[in-house]
């Protein structure tokens, strides 16, 4: 129950006044009051700044604060333990004078995965050039013109045909002559650009002519011929083990001998229909 100041003053009055206490107090009921004066505004000043600090505390930190209400006039303030959590808070939760507020972290962006291009897509290494449906030849080399000349009749003054008789009195007699079954073999010194072995019979005369010498022909083949060259010269070639069959007439042909990489390393001259070596 609340006491006005007037009420506080009577009762002190009756009190100091009263016979029983026997004491003489030199202090008036006035001096009393006005120091409970003093002491209740200091209390409710107390109250009030403790109170804004609380509501400071509490809108800055966001917790939420048991009150203790005073038993003489209700007033309601937090407690120290309470104003310290508070204060702890929001030293923490509010950022200084100049001091900007931590940035809101963001999401750490997936960056794209790279969509794989369908298996037909997908390539094995450079563009392939077309196949052409045609066989590819090896490159030509050109024609070949230098050594002697062979051409499908025969070589300087022999003849394919003539017989051994014809043969010496045309480039002398046969240098070692050699008969073996129906041929014989002997080597020509004259009347032919270089030493020339020959074969014959009896009945067909020279069936063989085989320069020893370096030898071209009139179409161009010769030593370092390519078989791209000897198809393409003579078309109706056929391989005969390491050489070309050329036919060239009705009755000759050329015989090209070919190394390993195809390219020619010899020519001679034989009837097509013979059965003597090629020595």
């Amino acid at each position: 129950m609340n006491m006005s100041e007037e009420d506080v003053q009577q009762r002190l009055r009756d009190l100091f006044a009263d016979e029983r206490l026997a004491v003489g107090s030199t202090l008036n009921p006035e001096t009393i009051v006005a120091g409970a004066r003093r002491r209740r505004r200091r209390r409710q000043l107390m109250q009030t700044t403790s109170g804004m600090a609380a509501a400071v505390v509490l809108l800055g930190g966001g917790l939420t604060v048991f009150t203790i209400h005073d038993k003489d006039n209700g007033a309601a303030f937090p407690s120290g333990d309470q104003l310290t959590m508070g204060a702890a808070s929001s030293s923490v939760a509010q950022p200084g004078p100049g001091s900007s507020a931590p940035p809101a972290s963001s999401p750490v962006e997936t960056p794209n995965q790279k969509t794989s291009p369908p298996p037909s897509a997908i390539s094995d290494g450079p563009p392939k050039p077309p196949k052409s449906s045609a066989a590819t030849k090896p490159p030509t080399q050109g024609k070949v013109t230098s050594g002697a000349l062979l051409t499908a009749a025969g070589f300087g003054k022999l003849r394919l045909g003539m017989s051994e008789s014809e043969a010496e009195a045309t480039a002398g007699p046969l240098r070692s002559k050699e008969v073996r079954g129906t041929c014989t073999y002997g080597y020509a010194d004259g009347a032919v650009p270089v030493p020339t072995s020959v074969s014959l019979t009896e009945g067909d005369g020279i069936t063989v002519i085989n320069p020893a010498g370096t030898v071209h022909t009139p179409e161009g083949i010769g030593v370092g011929s390519t078989e791209a060259d000897i198809l393409a010269a003579y078309p109706g070639s056929t391989k005969d083990g390491t050489a070309y069959v050329a036919p060239v007439s009705a009755v000759s042909a050329y015989r090209i001998s070919v190394a390993d990489d195809g390219s020619a390393v010899g020519i001679l001259l034989t009837s097509i229909n013979q059965s003597c070596q090629f020595n």
